[in-house]
């Protein structure tokens, strides 16, 4: 007998499977009618099912976060693999197996010490390999990559060009700001500027190599003016979650993922009921900066509903306006989740219940670990 989504065990991860392919295949189109290339990250789902769509059945040219991501997919017949993490000394044995192990593995060097970790290692590489090198480019976000308008970088790039055992692969910026962004115009002045800051960082550098840059917020809407870049890379897209539709990446429509609960008991004198998902379900990413004036999460078909609380396996739901009726939500009724971060929301869970309407098609199970 076919299960229904009815039937799954709560809290549990639902993927709607017609909108997670309409969300690759819209990222694919982009980048054609751009013509730039798109290496996908893999971060938000860690699956192959996932990836495979993300590629349009290629299996090349994906980003991944960890090593354990890296090492999954080679694994299962991936090739042309970005690691999109600073290297360290502590990583370099798994790097160098696989280097050895695939036709191209690319590693991210964030700073001094990860390209002199590389140098040191230079002896290790198997025969006829080189280290495909990725250099990572702050324009402004604050967390990881050489400062854009730095010596150090430019300095990394030409050594990096010259040696005989690397090769300098590409300019690699996340643009991770524009999920501060609050209006269109932010994001598009965001873009120009950091478009701006790589044709001065280009022109400084005078090495012929590619430039890639990438959030899902810039690449979901990008700019007509991309002739400087060659490849976009993001990763939310694939299940897109509330923070981006607040922010205009995309409609309520086209978030692919959601937290199936049930109601398992009622608080009248508070005004509440008790779900089965706390924050082991659902993540805490968004709490801090909206509640408790705003909503953190979308609890779908229901507009004057509110995700106040959380503890480890209990949330606690009130009414936006007025006083909750618990009687209009029985114990074992339904609720579906939509949560502000896909990304910290999915990493919960140790599978996805894959659906198509009502009937779940599919379970995919996400690699973890580091």
């Amino acid at each position: 007998m076919d299960k229904k989504i009815c039937d799954l065990s709560t809290p549990c991860f639902l993927v709607d499977l017609e909108k997670t392919k309409r969300n690759c295949e819209h990222m694919i189109r982009t980048c054609k009618e751009l013509n730039l290339h798109l290496r996908p990250h893999t971060k938000t789902h860690k699956t192959i099912e996932a990836a495979i769509l993300q590629t349009n059945g290629t299996k090349r040219c994906i980003a991944v976060s960890t090593l354990a991501e890296a090492e999954f997919y080679a694994n299962n017949g991936f090739d042309d693999i970005l690691l999109a993490y600073p290297v360290t000394e502590d990583k370099i044995k798994r790097c160098l197996a696989l280097v050895k192990q695939l036709d191209k593995f690319q590693v991210m060097v964030s700073g001094k010490d990860g390209l002199q970790c590389l140098e040191d290692h230079i002896s290790d590489l198997p025969k006829g390999k080189v280290w495909f090198v990725v250099i990572e480019v702050d324009l402004g976000y604050g967390r990881t990559g050489f400062p854009w308008d730095s010596d150090d970088l430019i300095k990394t790039a030409k050594a990096v060009s010259l040696a005989t055992k690397m090769k300098l692969e590409q300019l690699y910026a996340h643009c991770g700001n524009s999920y501060a962004v609050k209006s269109i115009k932010e994001r598009q002045d965001l873009q120009y500027e950091n478009i701006a800051r790589l044709r001065k960082l280009q022109a400084k550098l005078n090495i012929d190599c590619s430039i890639g840059v990438g959030s899902t917020p810039t690449c979901s809407l990008p700019l007509d003016d991309n002739k400087l870049l060659s490849e976009f890379h993001p990763g939310n897209y694939v299940f897109y979650d509330y923070m981006q539709h607040l922010i205009g990446s995309c409609t309520e429509s086209s978030i692919a993922c959601r937290v199936m609960t049930r109601v398992i008991a009622h608080k009248q004198e508070k005004n509440t009921i008790l779900i089965d998902c706390g924050f082991m379900a659902l993540g805490h990413d968004g709490k801090k900066e909206r509640l408790p004036l705003l909503d953190f999460c979308l609890i779908q078909g229901e507009s004057n509903l509110k995700l106040i609380e959380m503890a480890q396996e209990i949330g606690k739901i009130a009414a936006k306006e007025g006083e909750l009726d618990c009687r209009l939500y029985p114990v074992g009724t339904i609720l579906y989740i939509i949560p502000y971060h896909s990304c910290c929301t999915s990493a919960l869970h140790a599978e996805y219940q894959v659906h198509v309407g009502d009937a779940v098609v599919e379970t995919w199970k996400p690699v973890r670990g580091w």
